[in-house]
């Protein structure tokens, strides 16, 4: 629970950080940064309810939810498994702008790809 907490300040702290200027905005990186650091945010509120969600019949301690509470908690879980995808796409940025010399141009030129791969297979394994 504790470090679900801290995740999500971290998390805030960075897409309040990255947004915080028109210029900041602007960038692709920030861009990216900030939508990980949201999606991590989601993530770390389902895993701060730790066994809350889970039914009573489970026998759990703290257990005091139902079925709904659990899939609930389990789909933001999964939600939140965006961010680790969304890392995998700065990773690219990098490997695109430090070894292949891509400039900001033609990076931009890319933006969906780096965004909609991962958050659409994200939300299908929510789903699913």
């Amino acid at each position: 629970r504790a470090m679900a907490i801290l995740s999500m300040f971290g998390s805030s702290f960075i897409v309040f950080d990255a947004l915080r200027t028109k210029r900041k905005r602007g960038k692709l990186l920030n861009q990216m940064l900030s939508t990980l650091s949201f999606f991590d945010i989601l993530g770390s509120i389902a895993y701060a309810f730790t066994t809350l969600p889970t039914p009573d019949s489970d026998y759990l301690y703290g257990s005091k939810g139902n079925k709904k509470t659990c899939l609930a908690q389990g789909f933001f879980i999964q939600i939140g498994t965006i961010a680790c995808f969304l890392n995998v796409s700065i990773s690219m940025y990098y490997l695109l702008t430090i070894k292949y010399g891509w400039k900001h141009e033609k990076l931009n030129r890319k933006r969906a790809w780096f965004f909609f791969p991962p958050i659409v297979i994200g939300i299908v394994f929510a789903f699913v």
